[in-house]
């Protein structure tokens, strides 16, 4: 069977280099161009199955391009990769007919996970993809494949998913999104505490024509991260918005709600929380560290193009003694960064942080003489910066908090933000 083909835009020659890499190991026979000219000219002399371009071009926007591309070529399939997260930008991105969006950088696991799922030929199929995309065995990850199953066989139009920072909640949200039959829908998702004014993120401004996400997401999934941070006025209005969905013809779109746990008394989380997905932390399902390990090990290899061989004895024991924070989300960047400094070969025990159950910790462990909790904390916040290579963007989001509370606390220690 011939492997379909996608064509990648990317100004950017290291993101560029890097995505061809990844189509490729997704089973894409890629094409890669800079620009929006060189690919108008390409797809007049091959059409590809899957376009996969930047919303900000040298020559032209992404959505211009797309709807150019689409002229000759209705039935084309595309995602949208951005630096940007600005609503407007992903609902015009949705309205001119992609698929789905991410932004930079990509998951790399994501990433292919949804160009296998654009070109997919049937919803079981990519059910069965999205399913395998839970990857472990301890208890919990076995009985949750069973849940998401049978969800896909109902096609619940909410849930609500809970856990600490890091442990998947997003990941899970687009499972579900994978699995109810809506793969071929919009997936967006939307931070709850990031924005000044979520009503017009989410509904638009009245007296504009730019729409909202609500708009957007036709019948595809909408993602709400810390919905709880929503104020009660518009908790309501998005539970009268799905209620209005409901009578509509056309299908509904599945509506997700992350939350940390923090529940407030409102409508949408009890409507959401008929269907309640919890998640524990990675410390309590152990079982799944090993094969969580490998899986991120395999994309570091497809990414770096590296003959990574696993891990010895002693790096797999490592990794299950550290009680990982920071969850799943750390445990990634962990295995990641150990990848990066080794041309191949297996993983060592030395190339990651000490095991810390029973064991001398890292400086943030609460170990010997008791210390203030400020200064405890204010050494995890620098030890989790260390993992991210500095990268405080990825730094704030593994603790769970916002990058401009990171860079306040950062500049309240004197420490350069």
């Amino acid at each position: 069977m011939a492997k379909p083909r996608a064509l990648l835009v990317e100004d950017d020659p290291g993101v560029r280099s890097t995505l061809t890499e990844l189509l490729q190991h997704a089973g894409f026979e890629a094409d890669a161009v800079g620009s929006a000219a060189e690919a108008r000219r390409h797809v007049a002399h091959q059409a590809p199955d899957l376009a996969v371009l930047d919303l900000v071009l040298p020559d032209a926007d992404g959505v211009t391009l797309l709807s150019d591309l689409r002229t000759g070529s209705p039935e084309l399939r595309a995602i949208m990769v951005t630096g940007h997260t600005d609503p407007r930008s992903i609902v015009a991105a949705m309205r001119g007919g992609a698929l789905d969006y991410l932004s930079k950088p990509v998951d790399p696991e994501v990433f292919m996970r949804l160009c296998r799922s654009a070109v997919a030929d049937t919803t079981a199929s990519s059910s069965a993809t999205a399913c395998e995309a839970l990857v472990g065995g301890s208890p919990w990850t076995v009985r949750m494949k069973e849940t998401v199953e049978r969800l896909a066989r109902s096609r619940p139009t909410g849930a609500l998913v809970s856990g600490e920072p890091g442990v998947g909640k997003t990941h899970l949200a687009r499972v579900l999104h994978a699995t109810t039959g809506r793969g071929a829908h919009p997936c967006l998702v939307y931070a709850c505490g990031d924005s000044a004014n979520p009503s017009v993120d989410l509904f638009g401004a009245a007296a504009s024509a730019d729409a909202g996400l609500t708009t957007a997401v036709q019948v595809g999934t909408l993602i709400l991260d810390d919905v709880e941070k929503l104020d009660a006025r518009l908790q309501e209005r998005l539970t009268n918005w799905i209620a209005s969905r409901a009578e509509a013809s056309g299908g509904m779109p599945l509506v997700v709600g992350l939350t940390t746990g923090m529940r407030r008394d409102a409508p949408l989380l009890d409507w959401l929380g008929r269907v309640a997905l919890g998640i524990p932390p990675l410390r309590e399902r152990s079982a799944d560290i090993e094969p969580l390990a490998r899986h991120f090990l395999a994309q570091s290899a497809a990414t770096l193009g590296r003959p990574f061989e696993g891990f010895t004895r002693g790096a797999v024991h490592r990794l299950v003694g550290h009680v990982w924070p920071g969850n799943v989300r750390e445990l990634a960047l962990a295995v990641a960064q150990a990848a990066q400094t080794m041309p191949g070969g297996a993983l060592q025990a030395d190339h990651f942080l000490a095991a810390d159950r029973g064991a001398p910790g890292p400086a943030w462990a609460p170990a010997g003489e008791p210390r203030p909790l400020r200064e405890i904390a204010d050494a995890y916040i620098d030890h989790v910066i260390g993992l991210c290579g500095g990268n405080k963007t990825r730094a704030a989001k593994i603790l769970g908090v916002a990058r401009e509370t990171l860079r306040i606390r950062l500049t309240a220690r004197q420490t350069p933000a």
